[in-house]
């Protein structure tokens, strides 16, 4: 009888014990941003701190993985406290600001502003350990808004905190795997993560206290659709075919850097001066995000993925060979949609800025039959270009 009690109090254990592992949310992390101190002149208000302050805490909600301590709360805490919400604060004082706040690390920095030069530090401070985990820099010496400085800079501390998760499913014979990761933590289409698994264990000769476990990168995937607590993806990458399994761990890269809103068709055909100049800049995406964007059924991200192209990987056969198709499955179509207009110049425009003669072919026969009279012309253009 005794047996068999204790056989059901383990079954019932384990029954209670699967849904509450299931359901464990994703925890953010928690950071409080104080206003940035303000250096040199020339600022638009006084308060330029504090509206840069709130400029980086917008771009961090909207990240979607950060919880961000209320301003109020943070003013309120800091008046008690008898402290200022300058950003310019040393580790100690930070540590003592984010333990009140209950926060995991404390984002502080720097404005300068001096004749044209316009520059942003930053510091990441770990309130546990009390040290600057990473500092970053932006600079312009252009006439380039402020608030541009801001959402370039949110995104280089973002890359401090990669979401990190695991796959959970693998289909088999197919490139497709799904992780644990879902719109709760922040995830979007188009993200692309790092596959690896544990590698070698390094211990200490003597003591043999473990130092370190290697990890050994399998592959890529990009997210190609987000539910809550889940995401579906396709596997890009794979160093052996097959190798990427359930319960190995996947971890974020850098996200897409938006283009510049005011970006058109014509700008991609300028100068060849200029064309120079703008390939020596470092890429602002991967090849896979790009050939994501590609094949988006979305208009906008189209031309998003073709400017990409232009713009970093002009040359690149895989890209190329999406622009090709994407132009030959819509020129002829009749339609008032103005963006796929746009999508088919771009695509135009891709295959211009090749210099490849091989699709010279291509051009002619958009030119010489597009539905629309936008297409053709800029397909005429890039034929042009290749003679």
């Amino acid at each position: 009888m005794m047996k068999r009690c204790i056989t059901f109090l383990l079954i019932l254990t384990l029954f209670i014990s699967i849904p509450l592992a299931a359901d464990a949310d994703f925890k953010r992390t928690k950071i409080a941003v104080l206003d940035f101190d303000l250096k040199g002149s020339g600022f638009e208000t006084d308060d330029m701190g504090a509206i840069v302050a709130e400029w980086f805490i917008t771009a961090f909600v909207k990240e979607g993985r950060f919880d961000v301590v209320e301003r109020g709360l943070l003013k309120k805490i800091l008046n008690e406290q008898k402290l200022g919400m300058s950003g310019i604060v040393d580790e100690a004082t930070a540590t003592k600001i984010g333990k009140l706040l209950g926060v995991k690390v404390i984002i502080s920095g720097s404005v300068l502003k001096l004749q044209r030069v316009l520059e942003i530090n930053a510091r990441i401070i770990d309130v546990e350990t009390a040290s600057i985990i990473a500092a970053e820099n932006v600079k312009s010496t252009a006439a380039v808004r402020l608030q541009d400085l801001v959402v370039k800079m949110s995104a280089k501390i973002i890359k401090n905190f990669p979401l990190e998760g695991y796959i959970v499913s693998r289909k088999t014979g197919k490139q497709k795997a799904s992780i644990d990761l879902g719109r709760i933590a922040g995830v979007r289409e188009g993200m692309e993560f790092i596959v690896y698994k544990e590698g070698k264990i390094i211990r200490h000769p003597k003591t043999k206290e473990v130092l370190d476990v290697e990890t050994v990168e399998t592959g890529k995937i990009i997210v190609t659709k987000v539910r809550d607590k889940i995401s579906k993806a396709d596997i890009t990458e794979e160093i052996v075919p097959g190798v990427i399994s359930f319960g190995q761990m996947v971890k974020s890269v850098s996200p897409l850097t938006p283009m510049h809103p005011e970006a058109t068709v014509d700008r991609a055909l300028r100068t060849s001066r200029s064309d120079r100049r703008s390939r020596r800049r470092a890429p602002v995406a991967t090849v896979p995000q790009i050939l994501y964007l590609l094949k988006s059924p979305n208009a906008k991200e189209k031309i998003r993925g073709a400017q990409y192209t232009v713009k970093s990987f002009p040359t690149n056969p895989q890209l190329l060979q999406a622009a090709e198709a994407e132009l030959l499955k819509g020129y002829e179509l009749k339609t008032r949609d103005r963006n796929h207009a746009e999508v088919m110049a771009w695509m135009c425009n891709v295959l211009g800025r090749s210099k490849q003669l091989k699709y010279k072919g291509t051009l002619e026969v958009v030119y010489k039959n597009a539905a629309s009279k936008r297409v053709r012309k800029y397909a005429k253009k890039n034929y042009r270009l290749l003679r």
